[in-house]
């Protein structure tokens, strides 16, 4: 945790780059699952890095998996389940990733285009909800940032919730982002990466750096 703000380092593909994560201070790795994605790793891959990888909280994270799928992915050593999912995606689909992993363990990742907000019916199913760049066929990932008034709105609406911001996040871009929003929880991705999959120690380093300056305690701008 930097100055009460957790971070978290999504895409991860290799023991390399989640140590160059550990090494920066991330308190979640994630980890995607998701074929389409070029950050995708198999079970066998993540199996094989399971018992080395360092002692962070560990994230799956996948796009509308079955129960089938999400249940396989529970016996693996994941502390949270983080899954995205279109908006017309019914509400029951949604309650059964919640039986399958528990609200407490579930982080919902609903693509909402401009104008959309979340359904209400879904905001008991989670006690962590993640908004990322909307993009119009992709599910996440873009490199783009996001509607950071939005996320201010939702975290401000529902603050019994955690938020995770997400989208774009670099270390040019961080200070003010975490400034705008108030935001207590991120997500970095392709911005700290030198290659699709592949994460650059020098630009993990930088963002937590910027990060710390915004948020250290004699900043005005971040209250």
């Amino acid at each position: 945790m930097i100055n009460g703000v957790r971070l978290k380092v999504c895409g991860l593909t290799s023991l390399v780059d989640a140590d160059a994560a550990d090494a920066v201070g991330a308190d979640y790795l994630g980890f995607i699952f998701y074929p389409k994605s070029p950050r995708f790793v198999s079970h066998l891959q993540y199996k094989a890095m399971q018992e080395r990888l360092p002692p962070r909280k560990r994230v799956a994270v996948c796009v509308e998996p079955t129960v089938e799928e999400l249940g396989k992915q529970t016996e693996l050593d994941f502390d949270f389940f983080q899954i995205h999912f279109n908006p017309q995606t019914p509400v029951e689909v949604v309650a059964s990733w919640a039986k399958t992993v528990g609200v407490a363990r579930l982080c919902l990742a609903p693509r909402l285009p401009p104008g959309l907000d979340i359904d209400p019916e879904v905001l008991p199913l989670a006690e962590t909800f993640l908004l990322d760049t909307f993009h119009p066929e992709k599910m996440g990932g873009t490199g783009a940032t996001g509607d950071w008034a939005k996320f201010k709105h939702y975290q401000q609406t529902y603050a019994s919730k955690h938020w995770i911001l997400s989208g774009g996040l670099n270390p040019e871009n961080i200070a003010e982002a975490v400034s705008s929003t108030g935001s207590k929880f991120i997500d970095v991705n392709s911005g700290v990466e030198q290659a699709p999959g592949i994460k650059s120690p020098a630009k993990l380093k930088a963002l937590v750096l910027a990060l710390h300056n915004a948020t250290k305690q004699d900043n005005p701008s971040y209250r």
